[in-house]
C-alpha cells in the first residue's frame, strides 16, 4: 500500500516528525515498511532500477521473516545476508550474528566485517558536534592504520579527514596514502570545483611534507 506523506509545517499535521523519525534528512525520500510501519529498506539511488530491486530485497526479507522456525539453514543464511544488505541490524550485533550463521563464505563474511566498518565510521560522523575537528580527524585517522576503511561514497570525507590529520601532524606516507585514495575518489562536481577540491588536497600534502 503506498503511504505518501506530504512533509510541511501545517498546524495539525498528524505526523509533523515523520521525515526525521524514518532517518530521513532530505526529501522526496523514500522507503518501504512493513504493516507497522517499521523501515525494512531505502533505495540507495533515486533510480527506478534501484527502487525496484530494493522492493524485491524488501519482499525477500517479508517472506523469509514470515517463515520463522520453519526457516531452513539456507533461508537462515539469507535472512542474514538480506538483513545485512538492508542495514537492518545493528553495527554491535553484527559479528555475533555472523557467527551463528552456517556456511557462510569468506566473501560473505568479508561482506560482514566491512558493514561493521562502515557502521563504526558513520557513528564517528555523528559526534562530529562533540570532538573538536582535530579530534575526529585523529580517530578517523587511526581506522586507516588499522586498515579499517569505509566503502562507497564515504571514502571522500573519510580519506579527506585522514589528509588533514597526517598534514597537521607531519605524517608524510599516511598523507600520501590518503592523497591517492582521494585522487581515486569518483566525482559528479564541476570541473572548476573538482580542481579547487584537488589543489586543497595538493596543500595539504606539501604541509605535510614541509619541514
Amino acid at each position: 500500500m503506498l503511504f505518501l506523506h506530504n512533509t510541511s509545517r501545517v498546524e495539525g499535521e498528524p505526523y509533523p516528525r515523520l521525515l526525521q523519525e524514518k532517518g530521513f534528512s532530505g526529501f522526496p525520500s523514500l522507503c518501504f515498511m512493513d504493516a507497522e510501519g517499521n523501515v525494512l529498506a531505502k533505495p540507495a539511488q533515486r533510480t527506478v532500477a534501484a527502487y525496484a530491486e530494493t522492493l524485491a530485497s524488501a519482499k525477500d526479507l517479508l517472506a523469509l521473516r514470515q517463515k520463522g522456525d520453519a526457516r531452513t539453514e539456507a533461508e537462515t543464511k539469507q535472512l542474514f545476508l538480506t538483513e545485512l544488505k538492508l542495514d537492518l541490524i545493528p553495527v554491535g550485533e553484527i559479528e555475533a550474528r555472523a557467527a551463528a550463521v552456517k556456511g557462510l563464505t569468506a566473501e560473505e563474511q568479508a561482506a560482514a566485517q566491512q558493514k561493521i566498518v562502515d557502521g563504526q565510521y558513520q557513528a564517528l560522523m555523528g559526534k562530529m558536534r562533540q570532538l573538536k575537528p582535530e579530534e575526529l580527524a585523529a580517530q578517523v585517522a587511526a581506522m586507516a592504520k588499522a586498515g579499517r576503511i569505509p566503502s562507497g561514497r564515504s571514502q571522500l570525507s573519510f580519506w579527506n579527514q585522514v589528509l588533514t590529520h597526517a598534514a597537521n601532524s607531519k605524517d608524510v606516507p599516511l598523507a600520501e596514502q590518503a592523497f591517492g585514495k582521494l585522487q581515486e575518489q569518483p566525482s559528479q562536481l564541476p570541473a572548476e570545483s573538482r580542481k579547487r577540491m584537488q589543489d586543497n588536497w595538493q596543500k595539504l600534502l606539501d604541509q605535510a611534507k614541509a619541514k
